[in-house]
């Protein structure tokens, strides 16, 4: 999701860190406390330097910086993903094993550009399930998710990512100690009528199954509870009944859904884990350990290979840790590797003018995916932009991505914040040949 951003900047090879929060919600209590860390021009404790001294809030669209600007060029040999990882049949149709490294997934006999969006919601928390406030999930507005899918059908944005158990609002129940006890009413009702629109829009969904909220300090609003389940990645009894009592079956119900692209395991996590390589916690959150996260990951990505044919992926905040996300740092780290299908980054413009230049631990790579070539990172995996701001000139902003060689690009979003220039990229998907044209599910 969208945070505090910087102004854009003229993209060079640099480094640093510098974010902030600006968090929101569909039904218009506030789910993210607002925080920034300034940057600087000077070096700072980590080695890395910043090219701005402002920090400001920015709405400025993922064209922040010129098309065709040059990449660092630089390989960091520790960034390549050689660990091993599992061989099981994975993904759409079938596909005879994961996807390999390039700007291409595999999805029905075909090697396709994900071109996509975020809904990412009609309310967040409450697609999927009912709660105190109401049952007001997905089965209560099939006509309103209709449009939506149909209108970015018509766009060329095939593939749809849409939130799920986001804070634990709704959809999961809970025992008084908090220990997830399965999957809450309505939630497969409401699946089912995502994916039966969807199927009838001929685009493909990938479910997110937690937002980074899940793990915020706990709220209450007229019963509701907002965040407050850091425990159940931290606690490995909790860890497990949550994979147990409702990640499993709800794989299990939908294993043959055509319409299901992949399942995303969390959206940025990056924001409430304590210990990954310079951390940016949000003053929200309840902050967990790496290796619990991981193992949480670990888990649900096995659980996807052995029970569906959907791709797993997971939403990191930056292409500055994506390194994280990969088996050489599992093994650097002594962590559980987790075996993702399709790598995501999220790209906003506080990202611009930041790189890391030899660090340490994640290596040579500019924040920005208009400058980080794909190859350069040594995935075994592709890559898909998962998030970024395409209000405006979306034509030239696309050029950048495939030419850098990142396999996919959902926009941010249709129905939360920012606007989605449609026309401008159907009119580059009409461009792209076969390249974008996914088959039906």
């Amino acid at each position: 999701m969208p945070r505090l951003r910087r102004p854009p900047l003229l993209v060079l090879l640099a480094a640093g860190l510098a974010c902030g929060d600006a968090g929101r919600d569909a039904t218009g209590t506030s789910d993210a406390t607002g925080t920034s860390d300034a940057a600087s021009s000077s070096t700072t404790t980590d080695g890395s330097t910043s090219l701005t001294g402002e920090t400001t809030s920015d709405a400025g669209t993922s064209a922040g910086t010129s098309p065709g600007t040059t990449s660092p060029g630089t390989t960091n040999p520790g960034t390549t993903d050689s660990a091993t990882t599992s061989d099981a049949t994975t993904g759409p149709g079938d596909t005879d094993g994961p996807p390999g490294p390039g700007g291409t997934v595999p999805v029905g006999g075909g090697d396709f550009f994900l071109l996509g969006a975020n809904l990412p919601w009609k309310s967040y928390g409450g697609d999927f399930g009912g709660n105190n406030w109401g049952v007001y999930g997905v089965h209560t507005k099939g006509a309103e998710i209709a449009s939506d899918l149909g209108a970015l059908a018509g766009d060329d944005m095939r593939v749809v990512r849409w939130f799920v158990f986001t804070d634990g609002r709704a959809g999961v129940d809970f025992d008084d100690g908090g220990v997830p006890l399965g999957v809450g009413e309505h939630v497969f009702e409401d699946m089912d009528e995502a994916l039966a629109r969807a199927s009838a829009a001929g685009v493909y969904l990938v479910p997110v199954l937690l937002d980074f909220h899940w793990a915020f300090w706990a709220s209450y609003d007229n019963g509701v509870q907002m965040g407050g389940h850091a425990d159940t990645i931290s606690d490995p009894g909790k860890r497990a009944a949550l994979v147990d009592a409702v990640i499993a079956p709800l794989l299990d119900h939908y294993a043959d859904a055509p319409a299901i692209l992949a399942w995303e395991i969390m959206n940025e996590p990056e924001w409430v884990l304590a210990d990954i390589p310079d951390p940016s916690v949000d003053g929200g959150a309840e902050a967990v350990a790496l290796a619990d996260f991981a193992a949480l990951c670990a888990s649900v990505a096995d659980e996807v290979h052995a029970r569906t044919d959907a791709y797993v992926t997971l939403g990191s905040a930056s292409l500055k840790w994506h390194r994280v996300w990969t088996p050489a740092f599992a093994a650097e780290r002594g962590l559980p590797v987790i075996d993702l299908d399709i790598y995501q980054a999220h790209y906003y413009s506080w990202m611009d003018g930041q790189a890391y230049d030899d660090h340490p631990e994640l290596g040579t790579v500019a924040f920005s995916p208009l400058v980080q070539d794909y190859g350069a990172l040594g995935l075994a995996r592709p890559m898909v932009v998962g998030e970024l701001a395409l209000s405006s000139d979306a034509g030239a902003t696309l050029d950048v991505i495939l030419s850098r060689g990142y396999a996919g690009a959902w926009p941010w979003s249709l129905n939360a914040d920012f606007s989605i220039d449609a026309a401008g990229v159907k009119a580059w998907s009409d461009g792209q040949g076969a390249l974008t044209q996914l088959p039906p599910p």
